[in-house]
């Protein structure tokens, strides 16, 4: 029997907060549904007190506006540096759908006395000043199972300190370690399906799920990518019962090509899986699924620790022996009885 969809793909999408010292480190700070109000957008009122802005503007840390993507180069030593504003066509870290004037909230929290917010803060200025923007931004279109994140940046302290008060909302995808990964294109016309790639062991966590190596525990190992938009054509969603019924065939095949044959599969106790696109992910374009094979315990999942095409573990313990399997039945046609003629008949 093979497990296709579970609850803990339908994960909340995490709002990252970050200030560009640290871009590369997300803090998960908070959640929201794709149903979010994407009318809901932030209401920025005038200083409450003039007084408290900093006489001279200093120079933004960026000049990146709406629309734009930036890109930087991580140094060793895990300083971001060449901070630039490049072709969304280009390989980018960043996706700008807003740009905020901090100096504009309306209290005197941000004057020029003001600290830099803290990480609970910035979580609190994600959602009000970031979600409802970038959601409208992207007409809608972000896949809340997807790779794609919303994410706000603050400046380096060296420049909050000089008094500037730039906020940059957007959107960018992360790696397992919350490290910004490259992207081309729009996030709007990508598919922001959340996919690996075969030979990949990823680690459920929750809702969430993250590649980790082989040699870790984990929850299952990628045995293909299927594009379920050359399967189901057009726009309507296929309810999860198509899906599964495609996909069923499909990674029992794979599963099969990637262990070796049919007996190394039954042999291996593993069993395929694959996951499936719900309708708020497809709706914004997201075609793609796993194949995998899994170990199960229960109705749940059992811990695997090494290549499944090499020597690994079940929770900790070598695979148990299947049970012996019957002689599959001879595909050869039965022979003729001795009194049968050439075409199988009985002789008169």
């Amino acid at each position: 029997m093979s497990i296709s969809h579970a609850t803990w793909t339908r994960r909340m999408r995490s709002v990252t907060v970050m200030t560009l010292a640290a871009l590369c480190g997300g803090v998960a700070a908070g959640a929201y549904t794709y149903a979010a109000d994407s009318n809901a957008g932030p209401t920025i009122a005038p200083p409450a007190n003039e007084a408290e802005a900093p006489e001279v503007r200093a120079a933004a840390f960026t000049n990146a506006d709406t629309g734009q993507c930036v890109n930087w180069t991580r140094t060793p030593s895990g300083q971001n540096t060449d901070f630039l504003t490049v072709d969304c066509k280009k390989p980018h870290r960043f996706e700008v759908s807003a740009r905020e004037d901090l100096r504009t909230y309306p209290s005197s929290e941000f004057g020029a006395k003001g600290a830099l917010p803290d990480v609970k803060r910035q979580a609190e200025l994600s959602q009000e000043l970031c979600v409802g923007p970038t959601m409208r931004y992207l007409e809608g279109k972000l896949d809340p199972n997807g790779r794609y994140t919303i994410s706000p940046i603050l400046p380096p302290e060296s420049s909050w300190a000089e008094g500037d008060r730039t906020m940059l909302c957007g959107v960018m995808v992360q790696d397992a370690e919350g490290k910004s990964v490259e992207t081309t294109g729009l996030a709007a016309e990508q598919d922001q399906s959340r996919v690996y790639e075969p030979d990949t062991c990823v680690q459920v966590q929750g809702r969430s799920t993250r590649v980790v190596p082989c040699s870790e525990d984990h929850t299952w190992q990628v045995t293909h990518q299927v594009d379920l938009g050359k399967i189901f054509n057009g726009d309507e969603w296929p309810d999860i019962k198509r899906q599964n019924d495609a996909l069923n065939k499909i990674c029992t095949e794979q599963a099969e090509n990637y262990m070796g044959g049919e007996e190394n599969l039954y042999q291996s106790t593993l069993t395929p899986f694959w996951t499936t696109q719900p309708e708020e992910s497809w709706v914004t374009g997201s075609r793609q699924a796993n194949c995998a094979l899994i170990a199960t315990e229960g109705d749940g999942f059992a811990t695997l620790k090494g290549d499944v095409r090499q020597q690994f573990t079940v929770n900790g313990k070598p695979p148990k022996t299947p049970p012996k399997r019957l002689p599959k039945r001879s595909e050869a046609p039965a022979p003729a009885p001795e009194d049968a003629n050439a075409e199988g008949n009985p002789a008169p």
